[in-house]
């Protein structure tokens, strides 16, 4: 009887340990909040764990969970890209998504076009192509070129400040969408009153391929003698 008790009481510790302690992301609730970005002063960064550059999708993966999903996205223009998307990731008490870009040649692209197994269309107008399986488990080994964070929950420019400070530049998207941008942190966040708010990381040294589209589009930071682009989003 006593061993029965002693293996029940067993069993119920068994059960009520994951209610007790933190998940492993939790333990450590600071070190991958979105906005502690360390940079090392020499055009790289770290962020939710994943440095910039250096870090792969299989680090991405062992750090912040195996459920995951590669895709080759072929836009309009019939650009493509290599995306990698984890579902929901916990960062200390934060929540979302994450989307990860792969730094992937662009004559591999199309070579991993060419042996894709599926596709399908997204809303975007863009089409996912599915990799072909011996792609997907080589793309774990490919560095990670930028990071989107989608947070689970909204936010708004009071918050965006309180936790990342003033931005060195603001632009508006239109519709009420606004672009932040954090140029010594590698960061552009979009607000969105309509739907999700995107955090976007780069490596500080690879910022302006993610800003000058942005700047480009909008009349005050734009070079007076090119004409104004269409808005990026």
């Amino acid at each position: 009887m006593k061993l029965a008790a002693w293996l029940g009481g067993l069993i119920l510790l068994a059960l009520a340990l994951p209610f007790v302690l933190p998940p492993p992301s939790a333990q450590r609730p600071e070190a991958h909040l979105p906005w502690n970005i360390v940079t090392d002063g020499h055009g790289g960064s770290s962020v939710m764990g994943l440095r910039l550059p250096g870090s792969t999708l299989a680090d991405a993966v062992q750090l912040h969970g195996p459920e995951h999903e590669i895709a080759l996205i072929m836009d309009a223009g019939r650009a493509l890209a290599l995306e990698a998307y984890l579902e929901r990731v916990q960062l200390g008490f934060v929540t979302g998504r994450l989307i990860l870009t792969l730094a992937v040649p662009d004559t591999m692209l199309s070579d991993l076009a060419e042996r894709v197994t599926d596709a399908s269309g997204m809303r975007s107008g863009a089409r996912k192509l599915t990799l072909a399986a011996e792609d997907q488990r080589a793309a774990l080994a490919w560095p990670i070129s930028s990071v989107t964070l989608i947070p689970s929950a909204s936010l708004d420019m009071a918050t965006v400040q309180a936790r990342f400070g003033e931005p060195a530049r603001r632009i508006d998207a239109g519709e009420g969408r606004e672009h932040l941008l954090y140029p010594e942190r590698g960061l552009d966040i979009l607000l969105d009153p309509k739907g999700r708010e995107l955090l976007q990381y780069v490596a500080p040294a690879d910022f302006d391929r993610l800003s000058t589209p942005l700047t480009a589009a909008d009349g005050s930071l734009a070079d007076p003698s090119e004409p104004a682009a269409g808005t990026t989003n």
